[in-house]
């Protein structure tokens, strides 16, 4: 098409986009058979692209209808180890084929060490804040490098990320958005394998058709997972969906979407109702700190039904998701995004159930301890252990604090 002088592409790239968001995503059958370290057909892994959830049958067969942007994550059983590799776009996984395991892990321990990690918050000079100042844009990466050595060291049975990898790379422009995600894979490869993670508020990019999780799934993989600790079920959540300000104001405050509740709902269907749950997020399902009186402005925002109010910064699909884990023997419940290290239980008249709020491991941005009052919370992470005693498995953990490389304060 030849313009004429003077006219510009505008019209023509808005119909374009027009187009384009109209298009319907291309379907795609993801079928295979998964093999174990010696390639042998393995029955009871599990598949799934965030949407569905399947596993695989006697034969190593399996059969997921998913669609062109999604992510393929294989779950191996418990016993099992993960592959080379254990995630795909949808795209790619539809051309694979065979998917082969790791080798058998040993069995009946009755300690598992676990590490846990949240917000540090990466950035580095490519992809600054423009807050940050003077303030040194190496220290983050330092940091990181620091702990990663000391995680490894402990060999931890599996490693949990819980958010907020990145500075704010929901703000900017798409470019300023890859980097800080870009440097977090790159971050992610420290992490002391098996390692898992959840998106947090961050971490994605937020528009006017919702929540743009295409980066994250780009470099980081699926939005919502279900791994193995021993026989301990390990399920992560994406709780980063667009909640409502009291004024009607969309704004990311901690809910999760439709699409991860009907998920949840598939996974536990599959799991055996005896396995033992441990259930991270990034905003808390429930919380201790979410609220203080008297509560700051903007504390509280419309719930997701026709009327009333719920706290920001916790999930407000809370009571939903634990509706379909209250039945189930959990473990306890993790969450990070108040960058505040915290513990707490819910008292039921079945169950007591564990809540565990993780610190940041950048404290306040990097810039010291977080603050809640008179309380400071220094950059740290936990690490402890899902122990096997008479009454079932039980989760200990502990609060480490580091210290970060130097630097002027702003």
């Amino acid at each position: 098409m030849r313009l004429r002088p003077g006219r510009t592409l505008g019209p023509l790239l808005a119909l374009l986009l027009l187009l384009a968001a109209a298009a319907p995503v291309e379907a795609l059958t993801v079928r295979g058979r998964v093999l174990d370290a010696g390639g042998h057909p393995l029955a009871g892994a599990y598949v799934s692209d965030g949407v569905g959830i399947t596993q695989s049958a006697p034969d190593g067969a399996f059969l997921l209808e998913s669609q062109a942007g999604r992510v393929v994550a294989l779950t191996a059983p418990p016993g099992h180890g993960d592959g080379p590799r254990w995630w795909w776009p949808a795209e790619q996984a539809a051309q694979i084929g065979e998917f082969r395991l790791g080798p058998a892990k040993p069995g009946g321990a009755e300690s598992l060490p676990l590490v846990v990690l949240s917000d540090p918050h990466l950035y580095d000079a490519s992809a600054a804040p423009t807050w940050s100042g003077k303030l040194d844009p190496t220290v983050p990466l330092r940091a990181w490098q620091k702990t990663m050595a000391e995680l490894k060291a402990l060999r931890p049975a599996l490693t949990l990320v819980l958010g907020d990898l990145a500075m704010d790379a929901e703000k900017g422009q798409p470019a300023y958005g890859r980097a800080q995600m870009g440097l977090a894979r790159r971050a992610a490869a420290l992490l002391p394998a098996p390692w898992r993670a959840c998106p947090g508020n961050h971490d994605v990019r937020y528009g006017p058709h919702g929540v743009d999780y295409s980066l994250w799934r780009e470099f980081l993989g699926p939005v919502r997972s279900l791994s193995f600790a021993g026989p301990v079920a390990v399920l992560l959540l994406d709780n980063t969906g667009i909640s409502t300000r009291q004024d009607g104001t969309p704004r990311p405050c901690g809910i999760l979407p439709q699409e991860a509740l009907d998920w949840l709902k598939a996974a536990l269907a599959l799991l055996p109702p005896e396995t033992p749950l441990l259930v991270g997020s990034h905003y808390p399902l429930a919380s201790p700190l979410a609220g203080v009186n008297p509560l700051r402005k903007g504390s509280l925002v419309r719930a997701p039904g026709p009327t009333g109010l719920g706290l920001r910064n916790v999930d407000q699909n809370g009571v939903r998701a634990m509706t379909l884990l209250a039945a189930r023997p959990l473990v306890g419940l993790l969450s990070g995004h108040l960058h505040a290290a915290n513990r707490s239980a819910l008292l039921g008249r079945q169950a007591t159930v564990p809540l565990w709020g993780a610190p940041a491991l950048c404290g306040r941005w990097w810039q010291g301890d977080m603050n809640y009052g008179p309380i400071g919370f220094p950059p740290a992470y936990m690490r402890g252990a899902l122990r096997r005693g008479p009454a079932g498995w039980s989760l200990e953990l502990g609060q480490v604090v580091i210290t970060p490389p130097a630097q002027p304060r702003p």
